[in-house]
């Protein structure tokens, strides 16, 4: 059995950005009618408020996220295949992508969060979120294993993926700080923290929606037909394949 998907990167991500719109839009709705008109409704919070997690925007970057992996592992496989010198950045990068698509979800980043340490170390408010610090030595790390495989990239390529991962980083880490400065300024409780928290969500999600347009132009242009197959074993020594 044969099956013909064709994929365009700009109407996938149309589709993307409109899903962030819409959950920014919504989310900003929300802090505006309760901090500017006083209007509370717990559902609408829980279900729709960027700053909470295991709703439905951490759900929608999480799977995109886990897109992003599942992206990275075809290529890798593909890499594979040829030979390619770059075969593990590939993979490891589809593992990277995997635990951060669980991040989003369980929050595992905020084992770090605790106050006690922040205040016994006497950081400054923007490191008050103590994450963050880990987080960058990470992204340090990040640039310096990836700083000659992001060069073997055609231009174009190689801006798209260094586009996304400084709209993402941006999100995650610089507007974490600004909102770590703004809580500790000022309280939580208030419409800027809010809607600086929106801002960084938006921005890690809209992140992501270019790294996920990135790696489908990068795919089309390295490959224009994927050919993947798929074996379907009811048993060891009865292995039935289907090809697509």
């Amino acid at each position: 059995m044969q099956i013909k998907i064709t994929a365009f990167p700009r109407t996938i991500v149309r589709f993307l950005i409109m899903g962030v719109i819409f959950f920014t839009i919504v989310g900003v709705g929300i802090q505006i009618g309760k901090y500017v008109f006083n209007f509370q409704d717990e559902w609408l919070n829980l279900l729709f408020n960027v700053d909470l997690e295991m709703n439905l925007p951490t759900w929608y970057s999480a799977l995109m996220i886990a897109f992003c992996a599942i992206l990275c592992k075809i290529i890798a496989t593909g890499k594979k295949q040829q030979g390619d010198r770059y075969t593990k950045d590939w993979q490891l990068l589809s593992l990277i992508f995997w635990f951060l698509a669980i991040d989003e979800i369980v929050s595992i980043h905020e084992i770090f969060i605790i106050p006690e340490v922040s205040q016994a170390l006497h950081l400054p408010k923007f490191l008050y979120s103590a994450w963050v610090i880990p987080g960058t030595i990470f992204v340090v790390w990040f640039v310096r294993r990836y700083s000659k495989f992001i060069y073997h990239f055609p231009p174009k390529s190689r801006l798209h993926f260094i586009l996304a991962a400084c709209i993402y980083v941006g999100g995650a880490l610089v507007m974490e700080m600004v909102g770590s400065y703004i809580a500790q300024s000022l309280t939580q409780q208030n419409i800027i923290y809010a809607l600086s928290t929106s801002v960084e969500e938006c921005l890690e999600m809209s992140g992501v929606v270019m790294l996920i347009y990135a790696l489908i132009y990068y795919l089309g242009q390295w490959v224009h037909q994927l050919d993947l197959q798929i074996e379907i074993l009811e048993s060891v020594s009865k292995p039935e394949q289907h090809r697509i």
